[in-house]
């Protein structure tokens, strides 16, 4: 890890909320779509039942979109300049794995290396919070060591 990682991490995740965002209004038009099909064919219960089930995904696909889009705002809100303790903006390193204190995406693969994304409100994120590099703490039951800092 260097200090390009974090930049380059941080337009990864970009990059897939914004497809993200994109498909779900995709979704969300072709729904809107097939409801003005049904319209103009269909009368009675099944036209009803049709209605409803269409409300229900496009209030399911409307509330990934806003956690999608906050996602992102959030994600866009993060530091990423170097730091030297474990806090929001963080790259680190820990025998698990390398994880940035971001947002809760989980898993990010970049240049063939796993990278966890999560929140600074993660039980371990909490465990190490404001940590050095070479500091332990101790996260369910075992001791965690922060091998590095970006």
């Amino acid at each position: 890890m260097n200090t390009t990682t974090k930049p380059s991490l941080l337009a990864k995740a970009q990059e897939i909320l914004k497809e993200q965002i994109k498909d779900i209004q995709r979704q969300l038009a072709e729904l809107q779509e097939s409801s003005e099909v049904e319209e103009k064919s269909s009368a009675g219960d099944k036209f009803e039942t049709h209605q409803e089930m269409l409300h229900q995904t496009r209030d399911i696909l409307e509330k990934r979109l806003s956690s999608s889009k906050a996602m992102l705002a959030q994600l866009n809100a993060v530091p990423i300049k170097q730091l030297d303790s474990i806090q929001e903006g963080t790259l680190f390193e820990v025998p698990m794995g390398r994880i940035w204190v971001s947002i809760p995406m989980g898993k990010v693969v970049m240049d063939g290396v796993d990278y966890q994304l999560v929140s600074k409100d993660s039980p371990l994120v909490a465990a190490l919070w404001n940590l050095r590099k070479g500091e332990k703490a101790d996260f369910r039951g075992k001791g965690i060591e922060i091998k590095e800092l970006v």
